[in-house]
């Protein structure tokens, strides 16, 4: 799927993300502070694909249950080392279907990249005050397709 379909997916659609199922329940659209846009699109599961059209980037995460916390400019997940990498604030423009939180809510993005590209993103609402991580591979377009 080109970057285009990705960030016009819709609640109720089923595709594959590198031969998983993936059912899309949710998005959201992330309108960070430089106005750049990044769309989350929510697996029923609990996963999320991120997709970064102007940088060319698509994320696979999957949700972590356990309390993930950074320690400096590290996060250590199931003893592995994750060093941070990006940081960003925005909020959340748009939304269908279940997704995290509210229409303008304020959200802060923090993403801690391991050696082979494993990456552990921590989403803060500053609204709420909830925080989800999530641990996720970068995928290419060729590995989403429509069902």
């Amino acid at each position: 799927m080109t970057f285009e379909h990705l960030t016009q997916l819709q609640p109720g659609t089923e595709i594959t993300v590198a031969n998983n199922a993936f059912s899309c329940g949710g998005r959201a659209v992330i309108t960070l502070e430089g106005a750049d846009r990044r769309f989350w699109v929510f697996n029923t599961d609990g996963g999320m694909l991120s997709i970064a059209p102007n940088d060319g980037e698509i994320i696979l995460f999957q949700e972590i249950d356990e309390e993930v916390e950074p320690e400096g400019e590290m996060v250590l997940f199931r003893n592995k080392e994750y060093e941070f990498s990006y940081e960003d604030v925005g909020s959340i423009s748009e939304g269908e279907g279940k997704f995290a939180g509210e229409i303008e809510d304020q959200v802060t993005i923090a993403d801690y990249e391991a050696e082979d590209g494993e990456v552990v993103r921590i989403v803060t609402n500053q609204n709420t005050g909830d925080s989800l991580a999530y641990l996720g591979n970068t995928v290419v377009e060729d590995d989403v397709q429509a069902v």
